[in-house]
């Protein structure tokens, strides 16, 4: 048998270049394939590519080097390793992740390189039509440019009536010289309070909110307060988004206050074009429940429990018009340019209804600092906002439809389109493949993190209306109205019935996929995967399934290419540097020999104290390092039926920890 030879990665890696890239590429404003789809917790290219190469083996062309994703998501890993010419493989559970991935790797080549051209063409069409079709919703558009709409939630006493704004966003600008706030008066004849835009100098921001704590309300009429079950009720029964404020655009943004709402939104009209779009498309309006989980979907605490209820009735339509107006042109493209481009020209032309489930509901954010406007559903739940944007999407404003369809263009003209016709994407469960024995070089992933997303939550505000668009062209897709979050691998304790049950349901079905990619692995290949956590249940549940599945870590290298300033980062000093796992079947290593090494904690912890040192890193890589190694070797230690239960694996992760602790006090995991 031929000696099995180290792969790039288990030796070297620029980890310092990488993560330099990486965070440079996730600042950029560039286009890429990112831009043509919504997807979560999405890898940097420049870091799946460099992965990518240092995974397969180096005296082979890159072209006959098979490498697998089992967890596609948004696809980063199959077109970085498309680039470099690898013939890259991906599976995906998810539908609206496995449309997607299905659409940048196999739907594009069936267009080819004129793509980029028929999407500006035709796209604009579609926008042009939408816009026209959509004048009447927006009375101000033509005549004052209103670009901008802010919305801001009042409640109604349950005593007297009286107006309560719960406003707890103000602000309209924060821009040096340009400082805007709106504000609500109270006007005691009415019981109602009056919006006015004031300049900081000309009144400062009056505190006109009716909360008198985080959960409570207290009447700024007679006093009644609410306590948090009260004031979550109230809400629920009675109340309101109420137009305090609109943006125009002239050479550049000015706020006016809102007197007469009917200046700015028609009346009943939303829900009469809603209607007819419904029947012409011969579907109902999704009616895709959020589950009620406080803390993560935190609208559902206030009656915001459907996808619908998380737009208002005008964004709604605007939404369901482009759905039409898509589902409606098939018929043309096809007649004109032929089925497979008539499909693909509709598959991605439904990344317009990715921006606007995105960017224009009632989770979007008025970022004052910039006067721009926030993404609803960046993760890793859904807030519950106060105060909303609601843009004029078809008006050259922030998150305005024209420029994101410029950016999806641009983004399908940076999709690698080789020249072979063989699909890629399989829509399955990594947990059982049907590839055959020993068929790839590498396996190279980015899986779920354990609780910190749960995608078909947030996909399904996508995929409920793009099932309204494509279910005619795509039905093997779209057949069902919600995704299928059964098979979503993340620890889910309100799904799986607690928190020992979500950590097996996670482990045991990581402990399945790396089963499953050791048995899809050509004998000298490495399974490399990207990984982070900050909590000690998050990393027992992914060591322990190394060990359930007869792997072992031969190489551990860290990167830090995330934002650096998000804030579940900033609250904890633990393993918030991602690690790139390398793997290689048990039994290999063994037989080469590098099984050999330090085994006692603190031999690891020393070692990983001098590889740290050594190459630069702070003190929480070693004591990362030092923890993934001991935790392996200790776990390395228990029975089978021992390592499936969540208990017994974070008590010895726990000792493990707390002796890097005090060889390393900085060292530390969250609570959660």
């Amino acid at each position: 048998m031929p000696e099995i030879q180290k792969r790039p990665i288990e030796k070297y890696l620029d980890v310092a270049s990488i993560s330099e890239e990486g965070t440079s590429e996730r600042y950029q404003r560039a286009s890429s394939p990112h831009t043509v789809f919504t997807w979560w917790a999405r890898r940097p290219f420049s870091t799946a590519r460099e992965l990518i190469s240092a995974s397969i083996d180096p005296e082979r062309p890159a072209g006959e080097s098979k490498v697998l994703d089992p967890f596609v998501g948004g696809a980063t890993f199959p077109i970085a390793g498309t680039r470099l010419g690898v013939r890259m493989y991906g599976m995906e559970n998810n539908e609206l992740a496995y449309f997607s991935a299905k659409a940048l790797l196999d739907i594009s080549r069936s267009a080819g390189r004129q793509l980029q051209h028929l999407l500006v063409l035709e796209g604009r069409k579609v926008l042009d039509q939408l816009k026209s079709e959509t004048g009447d919703l927006y009375p101000a558009r033509d005549a004052d440019n209103v670009i901008c709409y802010f919305w801001s939630r009042s409640a109604t006493c349950a005593d007297c009536g009286g107006e309560m704004p719960l406003q707890k966003r103000p602000w309209l600008s924060r821009k040096s010289g340009r400082q805007r706030a709106v504000v609500q008066q109270r006007n005691p004849s009415s019981r109602t309070f009056d919006a006015r835009v004031v300049e900081p100098d000309a009144g400062a921001v009056a505190d006109s909110s009716a909360w008198s704590g985080r959960n409570s309300l207290r009447c700024l009429f007679c006093g009644k307060e609410y306590d948090r079950e009260q004031t979550a009720e109230l809400i629920r029964k009675a109340s309101a988004d109420k137009l305090t404020a609109v943006a125009r655009l002239d050479k550049r943004k000015s706020f006016l206050a809102v007197a007469d709402p009917q200046d700015h939104v028609t009346g009943g009209l939303a829900e009469k074009m809603i209607e007819e779009d419904c029947a012409a498309l011969g579907l109902p309006l999704p009616d895709v429940e959020i589950p009620a989980w406080s803390g993560i979907t935190n609208p559902t605490v206030y009656g915001h429990d459907s996808v619908p209820s998380l737009f208002t009735e005008r964004q709604l339509a605007v939404t369901i018009r482009l759905c039409r107006i898509l589902s409606e042109r098939q018929e043309i493209w096809e007649k004109e340019y032929g089925e497979a481009r008539s499909k693909a020209i509709a598959a991605f032309l439904s990344g317009l209804i990715d921006q606007l489930a995105d960017w224009n509901s009632r989770l979007c954010m008025w970022i004052s600092q910039n006067e721009q406007v926030g993404r609803g559903l960046s993760g890793p739940g859904m807030p519950m906002l106060w105060d909303f944007v609601e843009t004029d999407p078809l008006l050259r404003g922030p998150a305005n439809l024209y420029g994101k369809l410029d950016r999806i263009a641009a983004g399908v003209g940076q999709i690698p389109m080789p020249e072979d016709r063989e699909e890629r994407i399989t829509r399955g469960d990594s947990r059982s493949m049907a590839y055959p024995d020993a068929f790839f070089d590498a396996v190279v992933t980015d899986p779920p993190y354990y609780d910190n997303l749960y995608y078909s939550i947030l996909a399904d505000c996508i995929y409920a209306f793009k099932r309204m668009a494509l279910i005619g062209g795509f039905p093997e897709i779209f057949g069902e109205p919600r995704t299928d979050s059964t098979r979503e691998l993340s620890a889910a304790p309100r799904r799986q019935g607690g928190s020992p049950e979500a950590w097996a349901y996670f482990s045991t079905g990581m402990t399945r996929v790396l089963r499953e990619s050791r048995r899809v692995l050509k004998r000298d290949g490495v399974i490399t995967v990207c990984y982070a956590h900050s909590s000690i249940s998050g990393w027992s549940s992914l060591i322990a399934a190394y060990v359930r599945a007869g792997l072992a870590i031969t190489q551990l290298w860290p990167m830090t290419v995330e934002r650096t300033h998000r804030p579940r980062s900033m609250r904890s000093a633990a393993v918030n540097t991602s690690l790139v796992l390398v793997a290689r079947p048990r039994d290999v290593v063994e037989t080469t020999g590098e099984a050999e090494g330090p085994s006692g904690t603190d031999e690891l912890v020393k070692a990983a104290v001098r590889r740290a040192a050594a190459a630069g890193w702070p003190d929480e890589v070693a004591a990362t390092l030092a923890f993934v190694s001991a935790a392996e070797a200790r776990l390395g230690e228990l029975t089978d039926d021992m390592l499936s239960r969540q208990e017994t694996v974070n008590s010895v992760c726990r000792e493990v920890a707390g002796r890097i602790h005090e060889e390393i006090p900085g060292f530390s995991f969250s609570s959660r």
